[in-house]
């Protein structure tokens, strides 16, 4: 779609609800499913709708976004014009981003390379959202701007403090405000906005000269001109991380079959950097129930309910459940694991044991070594 810019921008994230696992990097880099990134979502739906211009704001802590994306190859946003743009976020004097302001720091490249729509996207909503048709939408309807949502019943306070959408008498969009548990029926917001050009520029420059901290979303509804805003519904499989438990459910959900392939092979492929892996191993004494495996890993002792990444080596009589191994971890053997997430590289000694629970998951940092009584 040449007349359509795409921005990734995870304007929410707060380090502190990731613990260790972002001391080193972003959200949106969290590793997901096995072999995948969180950002491969968001970058794989917008490549499958030939979206060929995407502005990604990365974090400060941009090496491992480097690293992973480069130029955009595996999303074939690697083109001679347009392609992938990786820009720093802005962030306000007392250190706290700011949506509005990352996006004027930008507004020279959406003045020179001309465009109708803007499509503005958080990676971690992670959901396939069809562009394509809501691009069709705002067309035939004629309308300025669609904020992407779900109507959801929320009996039992899943998305408690999650940002929702409220509606007019007419049944239109009118501000945005956090589920307290108030009502059942919510309008979820899904983390992505499309919006006229033109409007987005006009709205960028009224925040900036107001000297507003809200976010693009707080100043379309507080914009004093007309706008035709209107919901575009999505009714599929999504996902919100916004901290360690919401991460350790949306990896836990996956080995649900059916949830599986909602999210990674129905409405388009999700696509990541290629690494030439060996298969994984499996000796005579392991044993292997419900668990995601990745390439290259060697397996010798048992593993349920629980995803592997890639290079893993897990010794003999050694149990997993319940828990996430990023890539290249040792479990050595006699070592037992239940709810845990080990980050890359963690090598848990031989007998070790670690505990934590389904709303508290015992997390390791990168490259930690664990020994047994400590």
């Amino acid at each position: 779609m040449p007349n359509i810019v795409a921005l990734i921008y995870s304007s929410e994230f707060k380090e502190r609800n990731y613990g260790v696992l972002c001391k080193n990097r972003p959200d949106y880099m969290l590793p997901f499913g096995g072999r995948y990134r969180i950002i491969d979502f968001a970058l794989s739906n917008i490549a499958n709708h030939d979206i060929s211009r995407v502005v990604l704001y990365a974090d400060r802590m941009i090496r491992s976004t480097l690293d992973h994306i480069g130029n955009g190859k595996s999303w074939e946003l690697n083109r001679r014009n347009g392609g992938l743009l990786i820009n720093s976020p802005s962030y306000t004097s007392d250190g706290t981003l700011s949506e509005i302001e990352t996006y004027y720091d930008t507004i020279r490249y959406f003045e020179d390379h001309p465009s109708d729509y803007i499509y503005i996207k958080n990676p971690m909503y992670i959901n396939k959202v069809d562009i394509t048709d809501a691009k069709e939408t705002m067309e035939s309807n004629d309308l300025d701007c669609l904020v992407f949502s779900s109507k959801t019943v929320d009996k039992d306070g899943y998305y408690l403090n999650r940002k929702i959408i409220s509606s007019d008498e007419e049944g239109k969009p009118c501000s945005v405000g956090l589920n307290l548990g108030m009502s059942e029926d919510i309008d979820l917001f899904l983390g992505s906005i499309m919006i006229k050009r033109d409007l987005f520029l006009r709205i960028l420059r009224t925040a900036m000269e107001r000297n507003s901290q809200m976010s693009l979303l707080n100043a379309i509804f507080s914009f004093a001109g007309d706008v035709n805003i209107d919901f575009y519904r999505h009714n599929k499989e999504f996902e919100i991380i916004s901290d360690i438990n919401s991460f350790f459910e949306a990896n836990m959900k996956l080995l649900n079959k059916e949830d599986f392939d909602q999210l990674f092979y129905e409405d388009g492929l999700v696509y990541t950097k290629s690494k030439d892996e060996p298969s994984t191993s499996y000796t005579k004494e392991s044993n292997v129930r419900n668990s995601l495996i990745a390439n290259g890993s060697i397996i010798r002792g048992d593993v349920e309910n629980s995803i592997i990444f890639r290079g893993v080596d897990i010794g003999k009589g050694a149990t997993i459940k319940n828990s996430i191994v990023f890539q290249d971890t040792v479990i050595s053997d006699g070592a037992i694991l239940n709810y845990a997430i080990t980050d890359k590289r963690t090598f848990v000694d031989k007998d070790t044991r670690l505990f934590g629970n389904r709303s508290h998951p015992f997390v390791t940092s990168k490259d930690e070594h664990l020994e047994k009584g400590l």
